[in-house]
């Protein structure tokens, strides 16, 4: 691929690792070749010639067979970068935009499908929201999703409101705040009785 005498090295560990604590491209790199527990590799498509159009307008094919596309050969996408090739593009699932490999799992939807993210292992999606955080700020006992799923569900099977002083505490404020509130609720209502009165 027009390479000189370059060796790029990879280092894999030899045994799988927990891969929680990594994002984009040492994700990518460590759940594709086998080396974490729990994870599978987030590149399910691999992207052919003529993937995401609108971008790599100097792109490069090269002939390639493989199981993905059965036996029938296909043209893989390349694009050059000064005087490097790379094929690390991951394409979202509408076909349209190719991210590199620090795009894909990394806590942030790039595609608009979220397609770089839905297949990783790494993170936690909050329930209502487009919002991603890391697994291990999951049940944590501090709220990192806006709408507070990473720790109210069923899976943290933790009372956020452990004794019964808290309990009883929070039931007597919230009581007190409601029957307070229904009185100034009445006091207002007289009052603009009252006023339509005049």
């Amino acid at each position: 691929f027009g390479l000189s005498n370059a060796k790029i090295v990879i280092v894999m560990p030899v045994v799988q690792i927990s891969c929680d604590n990594l994002h984009g491209e040492n994700y990518v790199y460590a759940s594709c070749s086998n080396g974490c527990k729990n994870s599978e590799c987030p590149l399910k498509k691999i992207p052919t010639y003529d993937s995401c159009p609108s971008q790599f307008p100097q792109r490069i094919g090269t002939y390639a067979k493989g199981n993905n596309h059965g036996d029938k050969p296909y043209l893989t996408l390349l694009t050059r970068k000064d005087k490097w090739y790379s094929n690390e593009h991951f394409p979202c699932n509408d076909n349209r935009k190719c991210l590199p490999f620090s795009k894909v799992c990394d806590l942030v939807s790039d595609c608009d499908d979220h397609s770089d993210e839905v297949r990783c292992t790494n993170h936690f999606r909050c329930a209502s929201l487009d919002q991603f955080i890391p697994k291990t700020q999951k049940c944590d006992s501090y709220f990192n999703c806006l709408d507070l799923s990473d720790e109210c569900n069923e899976e943290c099977s933790k009372e956020l409101l452990d004794s019964f002083s808290q309990k009883f505490i929070a039931w007597s404020f919230g009581s007190i705040a409601i029957i307070c509130n229904v009185f100034a609720l009445i006091k207002n209502s007289y009052s603009i009785a009252y006023l339509k009165g005049i």
